[in-house]
């Protein structure tokens, strides 16, 4: 039998062999505290980010002006409407009708204009006589016949003349143009409550009747859905048109709209054809 070295004790061995563990393990949970704790904060850090991040405000894509469309159907609000500002429009320069040319003669406004070749007829539909607009003189003719609320109803194409109404603020030529803008949004309510349609707003411009300042805001109107209704036609153009008469007198105010089944270049004569009696 081999007998232990001298010195040698069995216990000591044992108590030095489990220290080591001990100190392994303590090491090994420093080191999972320690990466728990960096997980952590990485995770707070990221979690900021993301907070600060969504706090930023959204930057809103700018309207387009004329590039391209901007629509929305509506059947009884207003559509949506794109603007593109046409050059600045000068009818006075240009001769008068023939006289021979029938007219249209606004005792009350002032305004003058073609009346147009059949099937176009002397009055304006009263019709369109509303809270907002009222109507001294005009021009219509029949385009069809449309289904609204299962009931059948005339569609016309339409060019009627008045003076401004009261509800709309008017204090000289610098407020021409947002006058036109505030007629042309007033329409559709007015008019085109029940029908399925798109406006889009074609051109803004300044022009001039009989030497006195006007604006003048032309638009378009489709019916996508149109068939459904009676529609025979898909698409109307129209103008509104308002003349500052001078200090002390109401704005003229001149409305056409036309279905393009009565020839949508007519919006254009009338326009050209405008005069404004002194």
């Amino acid at each position: 039998m081999e007998m232990p070295a001298p010195g040698w004790d069995p216990w000591a061995q044992q108590s030095s062999a489990a220290a080591r563990r001990r100190r392994r393990r303590r090491r090994q949970r420093q080191m999972l505290w320690l990466l728990t704790g960096v997980t952590t904060v990485v995770l707070l850090v990221i979690a900021l980010m993301i907070k600060d991040i969504a706090k930023k405000p959204t930057v809103a894509r700018p309207a387009a002006l004329s590039a391209s469309a901007r629509r929305v159907s509506n059947a009884v609000a207003p559509g949506s409407i794109r603007r593109r500002v046409s050059p600045r429009r000068k009818t006075s320069p240009s001769p008068g009708a023939p006289a021979s040319r029938p007219k249209v003669t606004d005792t009350a406004s002032g305004l003058s204009y073609q009346l147009l070749s059949s099937p176009w007829r002397p009055g304006c539909p009263s019709t369109l006589n509303t809270p907002v607009f009222t109507w001294s003189a005009g021009e219509n003719a029949v385009a069809g016949h449309v289904s609204i609320g299962g009931s059948i109803f005339d569609w016309r194409g339409n060019a009627c003349s008045g003076q401004l109404q009261q509800q709309f603020a008017y204090s000289g030529p610098a407020d021409l143009e947002p006058t036109a803008m505030s007629l042309v949004g007033a329409l559709d309510p007015a008019y085109y409550s029940g029908v399925q349609h798109y406006r889009t707003l074609e051109g803004s411009s300044a022009m001039q009747v009989s030497g006195h300042q006007a604006w003048v805001v032309t638009f378009g109107v489709n019916y996508p859905d149109g068939a459904s209704q009676g529609f025979t036609w898909s698409s109307e153009q129209g103008a509104v048109v308002v003349v500052d008469r001078g200090a002390g007198q109401a704005p003229a105010v001149f409305y056409v709209s036309v279905p393009s089944n009565l020839g949508t270049a007519d919006v254009g004569t009338l326009i050209d054809s405008l005069r404004l009696n002194h």
